[in-house]
């Protein structure tokens, strides 16, 4: 569980600039009635890095790898790395030009002066979300080799710019400090990263012939394991990406007190789940159908979740009013809609931290379609839910929990479904323990 800790470790430091981060969101622009627009802004290049990139590049290099060795595995390294650089490339290209009709699609309730400046926003986030795609690859090639000191401090490095940038540059360049301090923190990302992989494992890169790399095994029903997996990693943005558009037709500030609310609430998310479940992944993909050690592995992994997120779920419920007050300086209705959406969604974390460690054991065996499965069920039912409440049933100044209640359900849903799939088909073996 070393490379865990170490993840954990990085992911405690991240969340804790991230924190700061938000903080200086609202010290910065919520007087002028912005930040809605900067978390709408971040959603747009967000959803397209988490659906094609994010946890998608690490769940799809690591089981193909895992049968590789040298030259082979440099091949296909070198196919991927530049198959992510060409169209990821590509896409965020298109996006930075266009940002306009991405605003229109992502954020339609804004009105146009409004999806103006988070068009701009968004059209320099589309430059950072490129380069934390490219570092993306050497992340996964690190924790293939279960190397984890560069994928830690990586995101450190990103979120710390960020702040920087912000306390020093916001005042004089206003939203654009945002998009330039994103730009070179995930600079950095990608040089901690590419660093890592070049020059202390004294690894290489072929050229620009991703198109006929060897060897074709590595590359069998890449297509269709590519949109499984996508779907089944970008659940939880799109469900994120959902709810802002839901938020941009209701009052002013909901946007961003929905933001904050779920960014708080899912903090030990990042912290706890998505180090653990990373960590776990390469172990559960050597062992590929086997089923007595994976399932040591995921009990293991799901005991110190459970350990870590439910006394943090029974003080956030409690005290998530005293919590947001001190953290972020809220007051008045922005503080009460952003303890709403806190309380609901860290009332769900142990279930959100056990989707990624109960997704991964599906992929570590193979099996993509399942969770594409349960993840859009999972999505279909608590977007549905959401936009009810919110738009039809709700008034205006309670519309809000409905957002909320779509969160809470997404996770105990999803999670609720890998459980007992998992079990029933993994670990449930004659007088077994699990």
């Amino acid at each position: 569980m070393s490379g865990g800790a170490l993840l954990m470790g990085s992911a405690v430091v991240s969340k804790l600039l991230g924190l700061w981060r938000d903080r200086l969101f609202v010290q910065n622009f919520a007087d002028a009635g912005q930040l809605d627009f900067i978390f709408a802004a971040f959603r747009i290049p967000d959803f397209f890095f988490f659906l094609l990139v994010g946890g998608t590049v690490a769940t799809l290099f690591l089981p193909r790898a895992a049968e590789l060795r040298g030259k082979n595995f440099v091949k296909f390294f070198s196919s991927f790395f530049w198959g992510v650089v060409v169209f990821f490339g590509i896409l965020c290209g298109v996006g930075a030009i266009f940002p306009g009709i991405l605003v229109k699609i992502f954020a339609t309730g804004f009105d146009p002066t409004a999806q103006g400046e988070i068009a701009n926003l968004a059209r320099l986030l589309f430059g950072s979300v490129f380069l934390l795609g490219t570092s993306a690859v050497f992340s996964a090639a690190q924790q293939f080799r279960e190397k984890f000191l560069s994928v830690a401090i990586a995101p450190i490095l990103y979120t710390g710019a960020i702040c920087v940038g912000i306390f020093w540059f916001a005042e004089k360049f206003g939203l654009a400090a945002i998009g330039l301090a994103a730009i070179a923190g995930a600079a950095l990302h990608l040089l901690a990263n590419a660093s890592a992989y070049f020059f202390v494992g004294k690894n290489r890169v072929s050229g620009l012939g991703f198109f006929w790399k060897k060897p074709d095994s590595a590359w069998k029903n890449f297509g269709s394991d590519l949109a499984f997996r996508t779907t089944n990693n970008a659940s939880f943005q799109i469900n994120q990406s959902a709810d802002v558009w839901i938020a941009s037709f209701l009052a002013a500030g909901t946007v961003g007190a929905f933001s904050i609310g779920t960014n708080l609430g899912h903090a030990l998310l990042s912290i706890v789940g998505l180090p653990l479940a990373s960590a776990s992944f390469p172990r559960l993909s050597k062992l590929k159908h086997q089923h007595a050690a994976q399932r040591k592995i995921v009990r293991d992994t799901l005991a110190w979740i459970f350990l870590a997120t439910i006394p943090a779920a029974i003080v956030g419920i409690f005290w998530a009013q005293e919590i947001l007050e001190i953290l972020f300086d809220l007051s008045g209705e922005p503080l009460r809609g952003a303890a709403l959406v806190f309380r609901w969604t860290v009332a769900s974390l142990p279930a959100a931290c056990a989707i990624p460690v109960l997704s991964r054991i599906f992929m570590a065996n193979d099996d993509v379609k399942t969770p594409m499965k349960i993840s859009a069920v999972s999505l279909i039912f608590a977007t549905g839910l959401a936009a009810i409440l919110s738009l039809k049933i709700l008034p205006e100044n309670t519309a809000i929990l409905g957002l909320a209640l779509g969160t809470f359900s997404a996770n105990f849903l999803s999670a609720g479904l890998f459980g007992i799939t998992a079990w029933k088909r993994f670990f449930q073996t004659k007088n077994a323990k699990f």
